[in-house]
């Protein structure tokens, strides 16, 4: 066996989940959406021992061979549709074309929408990552 001759199948990251309801900032609805997005190897319990806490963090093991999730829906406990959205820490190498971690967007296989004016991912789904003209909280 060598360095080259290894394939990974699962990058194994952070996820931070923006957009809940306070009442699903829980470790029960971590470990629901972080299966949803792969396999879960933690969930971080830090943020549930805040009261202002805005998202929750979960390390996944996402499946490089599909796109990143850019978020998602769940359903609060009274019934109704909460759209979430994820942001990756750490992120590197992704394609901002097709969502895949193989290679840069100039190098992407997938052919462009040209209706498209943007790119489907960016920068945006970097945890960190503000919009221009944004400040820091502190």
């Amino acid at each position: 066996m060598t360095a080259r001759s290894v394939i990974f199948s699962v990058l194994p990251i952070w996820v931070q989940v923006w957009g809940l309801p306070f009442d699903l900032i829980n470790e029960e609805a971590a470990w629901d959406i972080g299966k949803g997005l792969g396999h879960v190897v933690e969930v971080d319990n830090k943020t549930f021992s805040s009261e202002q806490a805005r998202f929750i963090r979960i390390r996944v093991e996402i499946p490089l061979n599909k796109p990143i999730r850019r978020g998602g829906c769940v359903l609060s406990p009274e019934g109704d549709r909460v759209r979430v959205g994820f942001k990756y820490e750490r992120m590197v190498g992704l394609c901002y074309q097709c969502g895949l971690f193989s290679h840069d967007a100039k190098e992407c296989p997938t052919p462009r929408d040209q209706q498209l004016t943007e790119n489907p991912y960016g920068e945006w789904l970097n945890a960190g990552h503000r919009k221009s003209g944004e400040t820091s909280e502190r």
